[in-house]
């Protein structure tokens, strides 16, 4: 059985870039963490995995909002379109009126599209532009205006919203 860790660590592992086994063991640790807290993990057909956080939009707390992190395809199943069909299956479940994801442009920007004026929930060096919503509920994200966010939990830490690397 394809464990959460495992697709965590095997994925980030193999990303090269700016991520080295440090990331890929702290990402996967940080999965196991979310999930023994509570937060929504999905596993989808073996090969993908994201752990979905709770939100609160301060200005507006009656909002379902979560923030994707982490999410990682095996790399032999990366680019065939299961991080996608992951996400559609995990919006379907979790019922959300938004999703955030702070993250690299080039994975999120398309599907995380929606204008918002929600700060992150926790300090960080990470560039504004990095952190995108998708919104569930029509005008959601627009009635709730300019506010600050909150975050609890092991996803609060603010190590897991720097810059990868400032991370390890």
């Amino acid at each position: 059985m394809t464990t959460p860790y495992r697709i965590q660590f095997e994925a980030f592992a193999a990303e090269g870039g700016v991520y080295d086994e440090r990331h890929a063991r702290l990402y996967a640790e940080l999965a196991d963490a979310l999930i023994k807290d509570g937060s929504f993990s999905i596993v989808y057909e073996g090969v993908a995995h994201a752990c979905y956080t709770p939100l609160i939009i301060d200005k507006a707390p009656h909002l379902r909002c979560f923030v994707l992190a982490p999410l990682s395809v095996l790399p032999d199943y990366q680019g065939k379109g299961y991080a996608t069909r992951l996400m559609e299956e995990a919006e379907k479940e979790l019922g959300a009126d938004a999703i955030f994801v702070l993250g690299d442009p080039k994975h999120y920007a398309r599907r995380y599209n929606t204008p918002h004026k929600i700060a992150l929930p926790v300090e960080s060096d990470a560039p504004l532009e990095c952190w995108f919503a998708r919104e569930l509920t029509s005008g959601a994200l627009s009635k709730a205006g300019e506010s600050s966010s909150t975050i609890s939990g092991p996803f609060a830490s603010p190590v897991m919203w720097q810059e990868p690397s400032k991370q390890v």
